[in-house]
């Protein structure tokens, strides 16, 4: 069991089960789900993530083109869009939010950490939470990456959220 602390999450995980979790995925969500916009983050995911977010998915035994789910999170300026990426971790949070949504008044917003170049992070339980298969029966976390991608699918580009 290895322990990462990164920002106000300190996680508790097994990369070498998280590794072999993956070894037995055989596509991420951006490709079974078929919407434009998730063929458009999965033709653009290699222009986001930063070699510090791919130190990190490595670090955890997470492969970074099967991610668990994507959700797009609306159209930021032509040409750019917010996405919530949802990978998952054997381990459990040992400290920390145990959720990325936070309340603030009456309204729901993100309780990710900023990562820099327009990426957020955010570790949540994954207790209760529809996972893939191969985590199934394993302690697990759900780490989530906001993520900006730039529209680069031959589709027209979605103009609202």
């Amino acid at each position: 069991m290895e322990t990462l602390a990164l920002r106000k999450w300190v996680v508790r995980s097994e990369p070498e089960l998280t590794a072999e979790a993956y070894a037995l995925t055989e596509s991420g969500g951006a490709e079974t789900c078929g919407c434009e916009e998730c063929f458009n983050f999965a033709a653009g995911r290699h222009l986001v993530y930063t070699p510090e977010v791919l130190e990190l998915l490595d670090r955890l035994g997470i492969d970074p083109l099967l991610e668990a789910d994507v959700r797009h999170d609306g159209r930021l300026a032509p040409g750019r869009h917010a996405y919530t990426v949802s990978f998952y971790v054997v381990g459990e949070i040992e400290s920390g939010p145990v959720s990325c949504i936070a309340r603030a008044g009456a309204s729901l917003c993100t309780s990710r950490e900023s990562a820099g170049c327009g990426i957020s992070v955010g570790f949540a339980s994954a207790e209760g939470v529809p996972r893939p298969d191969a985590f199934l029966g394993l302690p697990a976390v759900r780490l989530e990456l906001g993520v900006v991608v730039p529209w680069v699918s031959n589709a027209p580009e979605p103009q609202g959220e």
